[in-house]
C-alpha cells in the first residue's frame, strides 16, 4: 500500500513513468475505450490497480456513475443526479461519501513493485480543485508509481497537466486505435518492469 503520510515534496516528473491521457469530449467514449484497452491488457496478465467510472442512464439521459476497483472488481455508486443526505454536489451530480472513499482507497491501494499500471477514470476540474480524486493524486505525486492512464475531457487537459508534475502523453479519441494504444502502454509497462 502507498505511503499516505503528509509529505510536501513531489518526485520530479522526469523520474516518474509517464501519465497517458485518453482525451475526448464529454460522453464521447473515453471510459468505453479505456475499458476495452484494459480487457486487452488483462489477456497479457498486466497487474492493474485504480478505478474506472462507467456512467449509467435513466430515460435516455446520463443519471450517474459507479466506480469500479480494478484490483478487486467490486463496484460502488459514485454519484447520481438524485440528491442524497450527506452527498457532495459537483455540477449536477451528487457524490456519495461512500463512493468517494471507496474510489480514493482503490487509487491509493497499490504496491509500485507489484502493480504494472494505475488507472484513474476520470480526472477533471473538480480534481484540480482538490475534490473527488484530487487529494489522492496529490499523494501519488509524492510517491513512486507505475505508468498511469487517466481519462480527461479535452477541455480540461491543459488544466490537469498544469496542476500536477507529470510527464503527460495525450492520446485523442479517434486519432489512435485501441490496438495502437494498447501496444504503446505495453511497451511502457515493459520499460517499467525492467
Amino acid at each position: 500500500m502507498i505511503d499516505t503520510r503528509n509529505n510536501d515534496i513531489s518526485i520530479p516528473a522526469s523520474r516518474q513513468p509517464p501519465v497517458y491521457i485518453i482525451s475526448g469530449e464529454q460522453a464521447e467514449g473515453k471510459t468505453t475505450f479505456l475499458m476495452e484497452m484494459l480487457d486487452r491488457l488483462r489477456t497479457e496478465e498486466v497487474r492493474m490497480r485504480g478505478i474506472v467510472a462507467p456512467g449509467y442512464f435513466k430515460d435516455g439521459a446520463r443519471s450517474g456513475f459507479s466506480v469500479v476497483d480494478l484490483g478487486t472488481g467490486i463496484s460502488e455508486e459514485l454519484c447520481s443526479t438524485t440528491p442524497d443526505v450527506g452527498s457532495e454536489q459537483h455540477a449536477r451530480f451528487f457524490f456519495r461519501p461512500e463512493g468517494l472513499s471507496f474510489g480514493n482507497r482503490a487509487i491509493l491501494d497499490f504496491n509500485p513493485e507489484t502493480t504494472d499500471i494505475l488507472v484513474i477514470d476520470e480526472v477533471g476540474r473538480f480534481d484540480v480543485q482538490g475534490a473527488v480524486w484530487g487529494g489522492s493524486i496529490d499523494i501519488l505525486m509524492k510517491q513512486p508509481h507505475p505508468p498511469m492512464v487517466w481519462t480527461v475531457r479535452r477541455e480540461f487537459v491543459g488544466m490537469v497537466t498544469t496542476r500536477w508534475p507529470i510527464r503527460p502523453v495525450v492520446r485523442e479519441l479517434g486519432l489512435v486505435s485501441i490496438e495502437q494504444f494498447t501496444e504503446e502502454i505495453m511497451k511502457e509497462i515493459r520499460i517499467y518492469q525492467s
